[in-house]
């Protein structure tokens, strides 16, 4: 048999006309139908399946709904998996909401919420309003709150309004507390303070 041929029942189809190709409907002993090759030049009729179940001809089909979780919905969260490796010159990923990076970034890194997992690492800016450092950063930290957790590792300055360093993180630059969250500068796409 051709390597496109298709078996299975039809369930929901009551014509198929594929002229191109000129297949037909046979039915088989077990009583489904499957695709074969006409024998002859001209495409055959097919008859519409008896059945009381299955959409009418005349329905409209309907597309499934795409629903895409919207930024600010609770609990609305992008993943960079660990599998992933971004790597780019002047590169910035920015997200609308909680960002995750399991993988590992060479870039600005931004959202509302960023978490580094205990298998990311960034090389880069990390900007957030609340930032969570369980894995690696080289680079600048800005976040109004930021919480290294035990596993992380950071070379590179922290600017924040409150910092939470765990027992065993490990850490190599300075803190800066500015005196208004403004001068954060945590809007990677500008470049300005939002």
């Amino acid at each position: 048999m051709p390597p496109w041929h298709f078996l299975g029942k039809l369930t929901q189809f009551h014509h198929v006309a594929v002229l191109p190709s000129r297949l037909h409907i046979n039915q088989d002993i077990t009583g489904g139908h499957m695709f074969t090759r006409s024998p002859t030049g001209e495409p055959k009729k097919l008859e519409p399946l008896k059945s009381n179940s299955g959409p009418s001809l005349n329905a409209v089909p309907q597309q499934p709904q795409q629903r895409r979780a919207a930024p600010s919905e609770p609990g609305a969260k992008s993943v960079i998996g660990n599998d992933l490796k971004i790597i780019g010159q002047g590169l910035k990923i920015i997200s609308q909401g909680t960002l995750q990076v399991d993988g590992e970034v060479e870039g600005d890194v931004g959202g509302s919420e960023v978490i580094i997992g205990e298998k990311g690492k960034v090389t880069g800016t990390v900007a957030a309003e609340r930032v969570i450092v369980r894995g690696q950063i080289s680079g600048v930290i800005r976040g109004v709150t930021v919480t290294l957790q035990s596993s992380s590792r950071v070379e590179g300055d922290i600017h924040h309004m409150s910092l939470a360093i765990e027992q065993g993180a490990e850490f190599d630059g300075r803190c800066r507390r500015p005196a208004d969250a403004s001068e954060l500068n945590l809007n990677l796409e500008t470049g300005k303070p939002n």
